[in-house]
Formats: structure tokens, C-alpha cells, sequence
């Protein structure tokens, strides 16, 4: 009765939802305080690093042969990455990948050599190989099922919330660093040394991880039966997710890594004007993500993902039709944040039919599929856009998008159904 009562009632339906965030356990805000801080190095340098690899020189084929390397080797290390983090732990593999990435990415700020910086690309995605196939698992294990909804949207706005900040100040670290280090505005030194400041900026984000304790689940006792792979007992719905991963990777690779470039070629934007921008997709996006629980609530997993999926489609193909930047930033935003809603519901559906044991296993596999698919994405949306041509890049992400969305629903939905009705036969009876 107070969940029917909820839903014609906005007031109630907040106070419900906060609520439940106040019920959470000590790891869960642990997380979330990790996610809160984790998108400011990043959303540095989601605006920064593409454009430095420019101002140094190179082409933007080469842009997308680094981002494939990064991409390929954090693919092909995720699977083995899981893997660990089924033996070790999730809180161990969190750390030990995020601390490699770090390392790699501080080096590779201050090499030139096209070969070494494609060798740091592939350490520091193997670094965040570990990182990506832990949340997932930590999150499921540390939460009852009626607070999950919304610990895996929380986590995910405070990430993209964590982005919107990242994002604004990598637009204007480049100039405050260009004053510190008396040289112009683009020269590739200040562009450095604002993407050194992102450094020390996703080292602190490992605090809140540091004082986790993890709750006790079902590890695998030895590597042998993980390189066996005995902990896998759901292969016919891990299959199902790892093909939706890649060709979802694919897409990614072919625009979002590409968005920064977007801004700057298409529509002449400085440093500045992109990161507010890519700052502002980030803010829709954490907005937007508070929905999902509501989203799950009235359609389901399944059909969430493939609504919201489908809907950001159209708005991707008008980001490159439309001359007027007011209204492709418009678009950009409403694209971001109807997507975004699809990203909680599509990590809490992979977690949801999988064995404890196989959780990390089948987060680093559905990753090494996006990862891999992300990989050939960026070399195809590095070639395609050569000249400043993004119709192209973004029709071909456009179509690979909407397959995955429909996908998950002709996939899922009959499962997810399945399993609803099973758990109210089960609390009727009890």
C-alpha cells in the first residue's frame, strides 16, 4: 500500500526515496562516497587528453589507435581481471587496478614516443580492467534487494555528478596552468600539467575504499577452478550479455571518445567552452539517473533499458544534422541523460541472474566484449571523422545502438517476469 500510495504522491515518493538511502550499510555509503569523488580526475580527462595528443602533433587516426589499444587491453585484461576479483575480493582488485591506471596514466604525460605512449595506453587500460568488474559485484553483495534500485542509480548520478565538476575544471585548468607556467593558452604544457592535477584527484577517490569492510560472500577457492572456469553455472545468460556489451562498446568507441573532438572540430569550441559543455551532459546525466529506480518500477529492467535506449538514439543523429550549437548542445544533454537512466538497470540486470561466485567473472566478461567492441569503435570513429565528419561516425553508432536495446528486452524481459512472479508466489505464500 505506502509503494501504490508513492506513486501518485511526488512528496511521499521523495520522502520513500530517501528513506531507503538512509537505510543503507556502511559499505554502500562507503561507495558512494568512492563515487562522488572518483569522475573529477576523470572528468578531466574525458575534456583534456584528446586535445593534448592534438596539440602534440598527432592525427585524430592516432587518437583512435590509442584509445583502441587502451580500450582493447582493458577488454581483454577485464576477463582475467574478474576472474581475481572472484579469489581475492572486490575491494583488493578495486584498488590494485585503480593504482596501475594511475601510475600508467602519470607516465604517459611526459613521454613523446608514439610506441611508448601506445604501451602505457595498454597498462593503463589493463588498471582499468580491475577497476571496472568490481563495483558491480560489491554493490549487489552489499545491499538488500529492496535498496538496490536505488544504490545503483545513486551510484551512478554521484558519478556523473562527480563528471559535471571533473568536466568544468578541466575546461578552465589549462588556462589557470598557462598563467602559472607563462605559456599560451594551447600550448600542449599547460594542457599537461592540467591533466597531471587529475592525478592525485582519483588517488583520494581510493579512500573511501580503504575503509570498506566487505561483507563475506562465496569466493572461488583457486585459481584453478577460476581458469577452468568451474565458477561459471549461467552460460546461456552470460553469452546473452556479452554480445549486448559489444555492440554497445562498439558505439561507445565510435562517439563518446570522441565528443571533445566533436565540439572542437564541428563547432570551433576552445578548452573552456568544451568542458562546460561536456560538464553540463554530465550534470543531465546525474539528474536523470535518480529515475531509474522509478523507471525499473513502471517497466521493468528489461523494457527500461530498451525505452531509454531507443529514445537516445534520435537525439544522437541530430547532434550532427544541426548547425546551431544551442541546439546540439540541447540534444547532447537530452541524449546524455535518457541514456544515462539505462545504465543502472543494465549493471543491476547482469548482477541479477548470476551466482555470487561468477558475479566478478561475468562483469569482466560482459567488459572485455564492450571493451574489445569499444576498441575496433575507436578506430573506426578515428578514421571516420577524419576532416571533421561525424554524420557518418554517428549514424553507424546510432544503428549499433539500438540493436543492443532491443536485445535486452527480446533477451530479459520474459526472465525478468519469470522471476517477479516467483517472489510475489513466494511472499503470498508466506
Amino acid at each position: 500500500m505506502r509503494e501504490a500510495s508513492s506513486r501518485g504522491n511526488p512528496v511521499r515518493a521523495t520522502l520513500d526515496y530517501f528513506a531507503e538511502v538512509r537505510r543503507f550499510s556502511r559499505n554502500a555509503r562507503l561507495y558512494l562516497s568512492y563515487s562522488l569523488l572518483s569522475g573529477l580526475g576523470t572528468g578531466i580527462w574525458i575534456v583534456m587528453f584528446n586535445l593534448y595528443l592534438l596539440r602534440l602533433g598527432y592525427a585524430t587516426t592516432f587518437v583512435g589507435l590509442f584509445w583502441m589499444v587502451d580500450m582493447l587491453f582493458h577488454g581483454m585484461f577485464a576477463f582475467p581481471a574478474g576472474l581475481i576479483g572472484d579469489k581475492i575480493g572486490r575491494r583488493k582488485a578495486f584498488i590494485l587496478g585503480t593504482v596501475l591506471s594511475i601510475v600508467a596514466r602519470g607516465a604517459l604525460l611526459f613521454v613523446r614516443d608514439p610506441e611508448t605512449l601506445l604501451l602505457l595506453a595498454a597498462i593503463s587500460g589493463m588498471g582499468e580492467g580491475f577497476h571496472a568488474v568490481a563495483g558491480a559485484p560489491f554493490m549487489m553483495e552489499n545491499s538488500e534487494p529492496r535498496e538496490r534500485p536505488h544504490l545503483f542509480s545513486l551510484s551512478a548520478s554521484f558519478g556523473s555528478a562527480s563528471l559535471f565538476v571533473g568536466s568544468l575544471s578541466g575546461g578552465f585548468l589549462p588556462l589557470i596552468w598557462a598563467g602559472v607556467i607563462s605559456v599560451p593558452d594551447l600550448d600542449p604544457a599547460a594542457a599537461r600539467w592540467a591533466l597531471v592535477t587529475a592525478l592525485p584527484l582519483s588517488l583520494a577517490a581510493l579512500l573511501p575504499l580503504g575503509l570498506m569492510r566487505e561483507r563475506p560472500v562465496e569466493l572461488v577457492q583457486s585459481f584453478k577452478d577460476l581458469f577452468t572456469l568451474r565458477n561459471i553455472v549461467n552460460n546461456d545468460l552470460i553469452v546473452r550479455f556479452t554480445l549486448c556489451a559489444v555492440l554497445s562498446g562498439i558505439a561507445f568507441g565510435i562517439t563518446v571518445r570522441f565528443f571533445n573532438l566533436f565540439f572542437n572540430m564541428s563547432h570551433g569550441l576552445d578548452d573552456d567552452q568544451i568542458g562546460v559543455y561536456l560538464a553540463i551532459g554530465s550534470l543531465g546525466s546525474a539528474l536523470a539517473i535518480l529515475g531509474s529506480p522509478y523507471a525499473m518500477r513502471k517497466w521493468g529492467m528489461a523494457r527500461g533499458i530498451m525505452i531509454t535506449q531507443l529514445i537516445s538514439v534520435p537525439f544522437l543523429l541530430l547532434m550532427a544534422i544541426f548547425a546551431s550549437l544551442p541546439v546540439v548542445v540541447l540534444m547532447f544533454v537530452i541524449r546524455s541523460s535518457v541514456y544515462s537512466v539505462s545504465m543502472p538497470l543494465t549493471t543491476q540486470l547482469t548482477m541479477a541472474f548470476v551466482e555470487p561466485k561468477e558475479r566478478a567473472t561475468t562483469a569482466g566478461l560482459t567488459h572485455t566484449a564492450f571493451d574489445v567492441g569499444g576498441a575496433a569503435g575507436a578506430v573506426v570513429g578515428g578514421g571516420l571523422i577524419v576532416g571533421g565528419e561525424f554524420m557518418t561516425a554517428f549514424s553507424v553508432a546510432a544503428a549499433l545502438l539500438a540493436v543492443p536495446a532491443i536485445l535486452y528486452y527480446v533477451f530479459f524481459h520474459e526472465l525478468e517476469t519469470e522471476e517477479r512472479e516467483a517472489e510475489e508466489a513466494t511472499v503470498t505464500a508466506g
